[in-house]
């Protein structure tokens, strides 16, 4: 029994990182009505800065964490300002598409420059082993994994809701024209949002880099279990994406431990489809009404 609360305790953990991409995703989707295919792969890419700033220049850990995390953020503003800004009027499925695209040419990249190698350890971000809870060991990464992924939850949760940049972004994402009459910089407020976005998809990937390895693909079965998550809470709600992926990941976790990896990615599909066939907005979500 207390092996099955460990792996509950671990997937909450898990479930928080893939709240934390889900987050990122939600945020974009709401300030720029466009889901982000390539959220992996340039979370992967940033935690890949980090890797070489410290492996290969010998930076300490942490410096190089906060050098990756300047980087991905500028990369956010250049990827929005090459790739997603040119042509708008293309709209939104022409968009979503460029991220698909996107996330297949980073990938490429990785694979090439870095694939024959990987997979790479990672540095630990704590020492430790962790700590044991009425039988129930807690390893010392999924506190730090947890920890950090719901305290940028809260924080951004607070950011995009109760402030006027938040304010801004959701109309943005609500009236686009009309914030541009209203005289909002909706370009400066997207830029800023894709920065953001790669700024948390770094930080996951940092977080899951010790215990997944590092390699050009790590980030890609994450992706699928955050896309379930957000899924099944609501592709509208922030805390409904976080409540989701929680749920996910204590299931595919327990499953896994209980039965085998491949059953808990079938149980993941399962829950995916019933989600989608039973309550298409999400358990948080709140179904499109259609003027006529």
């Amino acid at each position: 029994m207390s092996l099955y609360l460990s792996a509950g305790v671990s997937g909450i953990a898990l479930g928080l990182a893939y709240g934390l991409i889900g987050f990122a995703i939600v945020m974009l989707y709401r300030a720029t009505a466009v889901a982000n295919f390539a959220q992996g792969t340039l979370g992967m890419l940033g935690a890949f800065i980090a890797f070489l700033t410290t492996n290969n220049l010998g930076y300490p850990l942490y410096v190089s964490v906060l050098v990756s995390l300047v980087a991905s953020a500028l990369l956010g503003v250049i990827i929005f300002f090459v790739v997603i800004r040119p042509r708008e009027e293309a709209g939104n499925l022409n968009i979503i598409i460029r991220t698909l695209g996107l996330s297949m040419l980073v990938l490429a990249i990785a694979e090439l420059q870095w694939g024959a190698s990987a997979p790479y350890r990672f540095p630990s971000l704590i020492e430790g082993d962790g700590v044991t809870v009425a039988g129930v060991v807690i390893p010392a990464q999924a506190i730090v994994t947890a920890g950090v992924s719901l305290a940028i939850a809260v924080v951004m949760w607070v950011v995009f809701n109760l402030t006027p940049v938040g304010l801004s972004l959701r109309a943005l994402a609500e009236q686009p024209d009309t914030a541009r009459l209203l005289g909002l910089r909706t370009s400066r407020l997207s830029a800023m949002t894709w920065a953001l976005s790669c700024v948390l998809g770094t930080v996951v990937a940092i977080l899951l880099a010790p215990s997944a390895f590092l390699l050009p693909t790590m980030m890609e079965p994450y992706l699928m279990f955050t896309f379930t998550g957000i899924v099944l809470g609501g592709l509208t709600s922030m805390p409904g994406a976080l409540i989701g992926c929680v749920i996910v990941g204590i299931i595919s976790n327990v499953t896994t431990v209980a039965v085998s990896p491949e059953v808990g990615v079938v149980v993941t599909f399962v829950l995916l489809l019933l989600s989608m066939l039973l309550r298409p907005q999400g358990l948080f979500g709140k179904p499109e009404s259609v003027r006529l």
